[in-house]
Order: C-alpha cells, then sequence, then structure tokens
C-alpha cells in the first residue's frame, strides 16, 4: 500500500517521508521483547544505541545467548585472543547487571574451555541467582575439561531443561534436587554409572532424557515417568531401562555389542535402533511381540543376517542396512495391523510379509529379493532400483526377478517404479511372450527414469530429478 501511495504522487518527499518511519520502535515492548529473546544476546545489547527507547530494552530480555565462536566471527579482528577476551569481557559485564525485576526463564552459554574454572564460576551464579527454568551449558573442551559445575545447580527448583556438553560430571553422594525438571540432555559428558543414578534419584518428574556420555558401563535408567529416552552406547556394555511410562527408545550404536534390557518397558510405542551389534540376539524376536503397544519400528544399520518381526500393533516399519557391516540376508514379518513397510539396502535376499493392513510399500535396492507377500489392502508401491545398476548383467535371471517380484505387488492400487538406469525394466521381448505380465490388476503405473537423488539423511527417501511416465 505504501508502495502505491508513493508512485500515485510521484514524490520523493513523501517517499523520504514513508522510509523514516520507524516501524520497529513502534512495536509494543511486550512484542518487542519476544523477538529479541531469539537472537543472541550480543546482538541485542548493540541494538541498545539505535534509540534511547532501546537503550536499557536488552536489560529487560527474558533469554541471555552467549555463543564465544559465533560472538567472535561478529567481533572478528587481526587479533584472536585480544577478540576472546572482548567476547569474556561482554558476558562478565552483562552478567554484572542486577536485571532487577526481570524474570530470566532460559539462560544459554557455549564457550571453549581453556583451564581457568573461576570466570565461568562466576558466570554460572548468575542463572542460580535468577532461578533460570532452562539452562543450557557447552564448555567444550581443548587443553582439559570443565569440572566444577557449582553444585548448587543441581538443587535449582525452578529448573525444567537442563543441557550439558563438554563437561566432567561427577556426583559423589544424591545431593541432586531438581523436583521440576523435565527434560536433561547430556551431549560429550564424561561421567560414571554412580553419577547418573544418583541425577536420577534426585529428578522424580523426569519425562525426556538424552545421554551420550563417556565412563559409563553398567547404566541403569529406573524413573516411573519418564517418556523419551535417547542413547548412545560410548562403550556401555549393558544398559537397563525401567521405566514403565516410557514410550520412545532410541539407541545408537558405536562399535562392539551391547546387551539391552527393555523387558520393564511395555509401553514403548516408538522404537529405534541404529548401528547396533543386537539382532544376533535372541532377545530381539523375543522382546518385539511382548511390545503390546509398539506402533513404529526403526532399524539402521544393524547387524545380523536374520530378522523375525512378529507384532500385532505395529504400524510403521522402517529398515536400513549401512551398506557395510550390515548383511541383512532373509526377514520375517508377521504384523496384521502394518500400515507402512520401508526397506532401503542392498543385501536382502529373501522377505516374507504378512500384513493384511498394509497400505503402503517402498522397496529401495538395487537388488530384487525373493518376495512373498499377503497385503490385501495395499494401495501405493512405490520401487527404486538405484546403485550400480549400470553395472549390472541383465540376463534372464534379473529380469525373471523382477517379474516375480513385481507380480507379488499386483493387488497394489497404484504403483511407481523409479530407475537410474532405463534398461533395467524394459522386459525383453522374448521373456514377455514366455512370461505373463506381472502386473494385470494395477490400476495406476507410472514409470519414472533419469537420474535419481538421494538424499543421505536418514529416513529421507530418493527424488527424480527427470519424470517421464
Amino acid at each position: 500500500m505504501d508502495t502505491k501511495r508513493v508512485k500515485e504522487h510521484d514524490g520523493t518527499r513523501q517517499l523520504e517521508s514513508i522510509l523514516s518511519i520507524d516501524r520497529i520502535s513502534e512495536l509494543p515492548d511486550a512484542v518487542a521483547l519476544h523477538i529479541l529473546s531469539f537472537i543472541p544476546t550480543i546482538f541485542v545489547v548493540r541494538m541498545s544505541v539505535v534509540s534511547k527507547r532501546w537503550r536499557h530494552m536488552w536489560t529487560l530480555i527474558h533469554v541471555l545467548n552467549f555463543y564465544d565462536r559465533r560472538d567472535l566471527d561478529y567481533l572478528r579482528k587481526p587479533n584472536y585472543n585480544r577478540d576472546r577476551n572482548k567476547f569474556f569481557k561482554l558476558v562478565s559485564k552483562c552478567l554484572k547487571h542486577p536485571f532487577e525485576g526481570t524474570t530470566i526463564t532460559k539462560f544459554k552459554l557455549h564457550v571453549d574451555f581453556y583451564g581457568g574454572h573461576h570466570r565461568i564460576d562466576v558466570w554460572l551464579r548468575f542463572p542460580l541467582r535468577k532461578k533460570v527454568k532452562e539452562l543450557d551449558i557447552n564448555v567444550s573442551p581443548t587443553t582439559s575439561r570443565y569440572s566444577t559445575l557449582p553444585c548448587d545447580l543441581l538443587s535449582l527448583t525452578t529448573l525444567t531443561v537442563l543441557k550439558l556438553c563438554g563437561l566432567y560430571l561427577k556426583i559423589g553422594s544424591p545431593i541432586v534436587s531438581l523436583p521440576s525438571l523435565l527434560v536433561m540432555e547430556f551431549t560429550d559428558i564424561v561421567t560414571n554409572d554412580q553419577t547418573l543414578n544418583n541425577l536420577l534419584l534426585g529428578c522424580p518428574c523426569i519425562e525426556k532424557l538424552k545421554l551420550n556420555c563417556h565412563g559409563l558401563q553398567q547404566p541403569q535408567v529406573l524413573s516411573s515417568n519418564l517418556k523419551s529416552l535417547e542413547f548412545f552406547q560410548g562403550g556401555v556394555q549393558t544398559v537397563k531401562v525401567e521405566a514403565k511410562n516410557l514410550h520412545s527408545f532410541v539407541y545408537y550404536g558405536y562399535n562392539g555389542s551391547c546387551n539391552i534390557n527393555l523387558i520393564r518397558c511395555a509401553s514403548i510405542r516408538n522404537l529405534k535402533f541404529s548401528n547396533a551389534w543386537l539382532l544376533t540376539d535372541q532377545w530381539f524376536e523375543h522382546l518385539i511381540p511382548q511390545l503390546s503397544h509398539l506402533e513404529s519400528l526403526r532399524l539402521h544399520g544393524c547387524y545380523g543376517e536374520y530378522i523375525k518381526i512378529i507384532n500385532q500393533q505395529l504400524k510403521d516399519l522402517y529398515i536400513k542396512d549401512s551398506g557395510m557391516r550390515f548383511e541383512l540376508l532373509e526377514a520375517t514379518i508377521d504384523t496384521p495391523n502394518l500400515v507402512s513397510f520401508h526397506y532401503d539396502g542392498s543385501s536382502l535376499r529373501k522377505i516374507s510379509i504378512n500384513a493384511p493392513g498394509l497400505v503402503s510399500f517402498r522397496y529401495s535396492s538395487e537388488l530384487m529379493s525373493l518376495i512373498s507377500l499377503n497385503a490385501s489392502n495395499l494401495l501405493n508401491a512405490d520401487i527404486v532400483l538405484r546403485g550400480g545398476l549400470e553395472k549390472k548383467t541383465f540376463d534372464v535371471k534379473w529380469y525373471a526377478s523382477l517379474i516375480d517380484f513385481l507380480s507379488e505387488l499386483n493387488g497394489t492400487k497404484k504403483m511407481t517404479i523409479f530407475s537410474g538406469y532405463e534398461r533395467a525394466v524394459i522386459i525383453p521381448n522374448e521373456l514377455r511372450a514366455a512370461c505373463a505380465s506381472p502386473l494385470p490388476d494395477v490400476k495406476h503405473l507410472m514409470y519414472s527414469y533419469g537420474e535419481l537423488q538421494y538424499c543421505s539423511r536418514e529416513f529421507q527417501q530418493f527424488e527424480p530429478k527427470n519424470n517421464n511416465g
């Protein structure tokens, strides 16, 4: 509207008048403070010189966010050490301000640690004094680790979110008292089993827990209110979880095997194992049927030649091999309520699926598995032929496998076939004459070929650049 008005009057004075309006300064304080809460503190402080109204605005924000690597880029000068000291002075000066009448809900500090605990110890008195609700401390180790986290922080009754990264954490006795804590995330933390036990004892209401720690050997996660658990192996031998209300469990393996005890977690709905040496053990085959509420199961790069999945409630199943140590050759799946199935890999030779409720089937591989499929309600089937097909010999055996594979999917209402190599799906005339059509009942069939763009991020799909059908 402003632009049209300027054009109609064709006057530079009116244009200058419109452009000179400071609309940001006209915002109500509550709106301005909400916007500023998403901005790094260093920028908020710099904005205080814009106008008299903004001079003290930074002392009213509810979120303080300091990050040396980001803020040093803003302050970059030829002398890095001088800039680092400038950053330290900025943080110290900001935290010396009393912030009278201002409730600080979140305090975030990310800084490289070069030794000398005193400066950080002083900074961490601020969130204690202001009784923050969310605390995010990342002290990245360089020459050593920060290891003197004030004990009073572990008794901050207002705290609902605690995120720690890069620290050495050791608690000798159960002095933890965090009755309001709902979320706890540890990343690159050096600790031990006893410290973890003491922490969980002091967090009776915790609902979400993420553990990426070094030094744990046989950790136990005991919590009646815990709903979500992410666990990174890090050399752990055994993990015992007793959480009757746990809904989501995610396990990221590192190397070697790990015994995982989830027997007392019957409420799990979402289960994911990534890079885990676990499918060789019978416990997995026995575990899945016992999870009567399980709805989603995702296996990414897990070790084992044969897998058997039996579950009455499972609705979503995703299996992906890593192309390295994952050698899944055969799979048996008996899941009557399964709605979505997705396989992404190159090693599977034989698969049997009993899933009358299956609606969506997606298969991405350069190998046609020997498949047996019972899915009378199948609506959509996506077949992606990928990876190294140009090096394959497309002989009678290849096309016979393709025909057998597609025949099992004949009942689907809609099928899409993607291929990066056109010859892979053009069945020779002599074979067409000898074999019946594998898809006589399919109503909608689309074929797309060309270069396929593969997204390496987990669970993302193949997308064709060229479509022809």
